[in-house]
């Protein structure tokens, strides 16, 4: 079996319009894509380019394999699509799921929020401590002051009345 010579004796004979010579240079390097575009799925194996193929090549028998070569490349490309459109869908799917749960936590943090100031709002004002601690402080000082003056420390006596008044309590 010699190459193709390219002499073009197979495109005329072809019922079908095709161009054999192209289509068995497409299949021989593996260009599927070229050998569909250029027809192949329409070849009937009906011989004739193969018998008037001054070097004998088996166009017939590489066009039938080609063929099938080609579908199963076609299927394999429409499962590929199919594949990534199922894939397309379930990202959407889990980014609307996924949307819907921030939306959803954000409310609920919202409502906390709103049931919180609700009940600070219900709550009477607090004078926040500070009277009390005052409080505190003015009696810390006044036994501080009696201890002092038992003991006789005027010293003393002296700095705990001027913390005392400071405190805005009379000794």
């Amino acid at each position: 079996m010699m190459p193709c010579i390219h002499c073009g004796a197979c495109v005329p004979v072809c019922p079908k319009g095709l161009w054999p010579n192209q289509l068995y240079e497409a299949l021989a390097q593996g260009d599927l894509a070229r050998a569909d575009a250029l027809g192949l799925a329409r070849c009937g194996a009906c011989r004739a380019c193969q018998d008037h193929c001054p070097s004998t090549l088996p166009l017939t028998a590489r066009f039938r394999e080609g063929q099938r070569q080609v579908l199963r490349w076609t299927e394999a490309k429409t499962r590929a699509a199919e594949d990534a459109q199922q894939a397309a869908e379930r990202y959407e799917a889990r980014e609307a799921r996924l949307q819907a749960a921030e939306a959803e936590a954000l409310e609920a943090k919202r409502q906390r929020r709103a049931e919180a100031k609700r009940r600070t709002d219900a709550r009477p004002p607090a004078d926040n401590g500070a009277d009390a601690r005052r409080d505190a402080q003015r009696a810390a000082l006044q036994r501080a002051m009696d201890k002092a003056r038992a003991e006789g420390r005027e010293e003393d006596l002296a700095r705990l009345t001027a913390a005392l008044a400071a405190l805005g309590a009379a000794p």
